[in-house]
């Protein structure tokens, strides 16, 4: 009911297209990543220690430090 109603609201915006281009926007940009992914990414942004805090199904807790 929720993306219906999003969905409703951006038409009116700016119609189905606008809606559409919107929708494909959420789905590139907030689909998550693998953990391993995201582990890499800080290692190459700087991070000297990363660590898994916990993990359960696709659920986790990392961290790093970076010095």
């Amino acid at each position: 009911m929720l993306w219906r109603r999003y969905g409703e609201y951006l038409e009116s915006l700016g119609g189905p297209e606008y809606r559409a281009k919107v929708f494909a926007y959420i789905d590139r940009e907030d689909s998550p990543r693998s953990l391993m992914f995201q582990l890499d990414l800080m290692r190459e942004v700087g991070f000297t220690s990363v660590e898994v805090l916990h993990k359960n199904g696709c659920f986790a807790a990392f961290g790093g430090v970076k010095e």
